[in-house]
């Protein structure tokens, strides 16, 4: 249907919310408050009962829905159960209460959105509607400086997954600003996750790229214009930590009070050196059970041998003590300037706190190599000029990934970690080989030269699969491995790479449960999101997407691309619903329905009538249509305490053509209301039966054709808490039933309609009717 108007702002101020409800949920908690799940990154949840070795397959499993975008989501989806919503206290985003299982969506547009995690709430134009959304700001633009291959283009905005303190009430994220004049700037912020707001101003991390005593070149100890912050934001003990890496530039970590905001450390990987970047493919530092941090660096300077301070190319220990880091051990390969030299960053994926006894971190880079090492005592260094040398200093190296064809089998997904009922098992995928599964006793690798491996091995390039995993406890049958990998090309240098979904069994991950391939038309995923693991929760599985589709295509420089992705969004995987099949909907521009005119009047609505929703809001909408005397286009959902003295009644007449009447089966309305431009409510209309209409006359409409008139109701121009009157917005149609399941709904051929403080009534009888 192309006239029907979106509902929606632009992207660059996207804020929008649902109606004023209240949604009570049971699920037991399945938090995923930060990337991979846990501070030791294992990946994991351990708590997911529905999802099994059983239950998934393509017969009973599949997507469900999309959550929208404004951009490219390159941060993991976080989930967050029985959160409290009341965006009373958010002047700019509608009202919206009750308590719903969440997941929040960070883009590439510096946009945050909370959505109903069992809910699709799906708008007009086909778009979902989440439950707040907050744009912070205008993200910098794409370029060749920071992309060579412009996979990421054109913005960036919110690279790493953000954080979700404990307590489930804050929520810290980084953006990356476009200040225009005063140049580009990194800022922390702090989300209540109640409303959408700001807790307290965001603070600027280090210097902005106008600041001149930092200039924006290659090697600075912490440059804004080409610094990028990949690494999830970690909170610990009251601290927020912020890593930045990215080609030419030196490794930096900050540390902030989580409460104030205010910086409490720096530390930089290489601050005489060069390079040393933390990226890890977006993972975050881990932390163990007595407060220190793991970090592993990219490709950079090493002299911590010799007495230096540089470490790149090295697993680091650290803690924070008063206002500074401190390295408290560290490992860096024997073959360190055979890794620099030939871009094998070891820092290419993240550490793997390994929960068992004896304490170990695990972790690989792009030569393909998988390290086990002590925590308690990690070996530092023992050079050699031989590029095949083995570090007989840590507990364990394994070749886990070999060359094809030339290229390495490179490390970008971190490895995930679960014990089963037989053994535990570390999992990992490098790239331009298949998924293998290490099973892992006394500290180390075991059968290092027989693991399992899957089945599907990706195409030939960047960069390996995604990986969580899902299981109840150690249960046998429930664990599953998740993995996202690419399916069409090389991710690295092109653009309009497709992913997969896989569903492994845990306990023998060559055999294959379920892929979204395997029912291609209704579960494919859309555009590979490159270093994105995907979330595992409460028997939901939410994939991040570059989008639904674009060419296949290099854009090498200095060519970029101008062709982008029609939709962004995440993708929602789950149980289907028994075998329900969903009406096939076919929207059409008739003129089988028209709106004739709209008044308003005072509202008079006993709502002791109305039927409760929960404490704090009713149903009024049988309530209404009785006391009106007409059908109401719309469900009426207001809060408890709702005041009506602002509310008017809203009365609408409608023509329909007498010859379409037979074979319809009614006449429906999309209808939302709106706060200051912004939608806030998913499509609230109803579609009324024939037996239910309410007839008023007859008419002749302009092309001579008969008509018959009909009356509706509906509620605008209400106060809401915190804000002010509510537009009513709605459009008619009338709806047939086809064969097959088929819906057809012939729209009204105008644009949405529009009642509100400043329009009171709409007559169209002159341009619709014979006079």
């Amino acid at each position: 249907m192309t006239r029907l108007q979106r509902c929606f702002l632009p992207a660059a101020a996207a804020v929008f919310a649902l109606a004023s409800m209240t949604a009570g949920r049971t699920a037991s908690a399945q938090d995923v408050l930060m990337e991979h799940n846990d501070l030791a990154r294992t990946g994991a949840n351990l708590n997911e009962t529905i999802l099994n070795t059983t239950t998934v397959s393509s017969g009973k499993f599949g997507k469900l829905w999309t959550l929208y975008a404004d951009g490219q989501v390159v941060a993991q989806p976080l989930y967050v159960s029985n959160l409290r919503v009341d965006t009373s206290g958010n002047t700019g985003a509608p009202l919206v209460r009750g308590t719903f299982n969440a997941v929040i969506v960070a883009t590439m547009h510096n946009t945050v959105y909370v959505y109903d995690a069992d809910k699709e709430n799906r708008g007009p134009d086909s778009r979902t509607i989440p439950l707040w959304g907050t744009w912070l700001g205008p993200p910098r633009p794409g370029g060749k400086d920071i992309d060579m291959w412009s996979t990421n283009d054109p913005e960036w905005g919110i690279l790493s997954t953000p954080v979700v303190s404990q307590d489930k009430s804050t929520l810290f994220v980084v953006a990356w600003h476009n200040d225009g004049p005063a140049g580009f700037a990194f800022r922390l912020h702090a989300l209540n996750l109640t409303n959408g707001t700001h807790r307290q101003p965001p603070v600027q991390i280090g210097p902005s790229s106008a600041d001149p005593s930092r200039p924006c070149v290659p090697e600075n100890v912490f440059n804004p214009c080409q610094h990028k912050q990949r690494p999830a934001v970690l909170l610990a003990d009251g601290v927020i930590y912020v890593g930045f890496g990215g080609d030419g530039n030196r490794g930096a970590l900050f540390a902030f009070d989580a409460g104030t905001l205010a910086q409490r450390a720096f530390w930089s990987s290489t601050p005489t050196g060069k390079d040393g970047g933390l990226w890890q493919s977006g993972q975050g530092l881990a932390v163990d059970a007595a407060g220190s941090l793991y970090l592993m660096t990219g490709n950079g300077s090493f002299d911590a041998n010799t007495g230096g301070q540089n470490f790149g190319s090295s697993f680091v220990k650290l803690r924070l003590q008063g206002g500074s880091f401190a390295v408290e051990d560290y490992f860096t390969p024997c073959n360190v300037n055979f890794l620099n030299t030939n871009d094998l960053d070891l820092g290419s994926s993240g550490p793997l706190l390994v929960p068992d006894t004896p304490a170990r971190i695990v972790g690989g880079g792009k030569e393909g190599v998988l390290y086990v090492v002590s925590l308690d005592n990690m070996g530092k260094f023992a050079g050699s000029t031989d590029p095949d040398c083995r570090n007989n200093n840590i507990v364990q190296q394994v070749s886990a990934f070999a060359q094809v064809h030339g290229h390495w089998g490179n490390i970008h997904g971190s490895p995930v970690y679960w014990k089963g009922p037989d053994v535990a098992r570390v999992y990992s995928w490098g790239e331009n080989n298949p998924l293998k599964a290490y099973k892992f006793a006394a500290g180390q690798f075991q059968e290092t030269a027989s693991p399992k491996q899957s089945a599907f091995r990706p195409p030939l390039g960047m960069p390996g699969g995604m990986l969580s995993i899902s299981a109840d406890g150690a249960k046998a049958g429930s664990g599953i491995v998740w993995a996202v990998v690419p399916f069409n090309g090389d991710a690295n240098q092109q653009r309009g790479v497709h992913g997969i979904v896989l569903a492994l069994d845990a306990e023998d991950v060559s055999r294959t449960l379920w892929t979204s391939e395997q029912v291609a038309g209704r579960d494919q995923l859309g555009l590979f999101a490159k270093f994105t693991p995907p979330t595992v929760a409460n028997g939901k599985i939410f994939v991040a997407t570059y989008g639904d589709d674009e060419p296949l295509q290099v854009y090498a420089p200095p060519v970029r691309p101008t062709q982008f992705p029609a939709n962004y969004y995440v993708a929602v995987f789950g149980m289907q619903a028994a075998p329900v099949v969903a009406a096939t909907v076919v929207d059409q521009d008739k003129d089988d329905v028209a709106l004739v005119r709209a008044t308003t009047g005072p509202l008079i609505l006993d709502m002791s009538k109305c039927t409760p929703l929960g404490a704090e809001s009713v149903e009024c909408t049988d309530a209404l249509s009785q006391t009106a005397g007409a059908p109401s286009f719309h469900h009426v959902i207001m809060a408890a305490n709702q005041n009506l003295s602002t509310c008017k009644l809203v009365r609408v007449t409608a023509a329909a053509k007498n010859a379409a009447l037979p074979t319809a089966a009614g006449i429906g309305f999309w209808s939302t209301q709106a706060l200051g431009g912004n939608t806030a409510a998913e499509n609230a209309g109803r579609l009324i039966a024939k037996d239910q209409l309410k007839q008023s006359g007859s008419a002749t409409l302009k092309d001579g054709s008969p008509a018959t008139l009909y009356d509706f109701v509906g509620v605008a121009d209400c106060l809401i808490e915190s804000g002010g009157p509510i537009t009513r917005l709605f459009k008619p149609y009338m709806e047939f039933d086809g064969a097959n399941g088929t819906v057809f709904r012939n729209w009204d051929l105008s644009s949405n309609y529009q009642i509100s403080p400043d329009v009171n009534q709409i007559d169209r009888s002159a341009a619709i009717l014979q006079q």
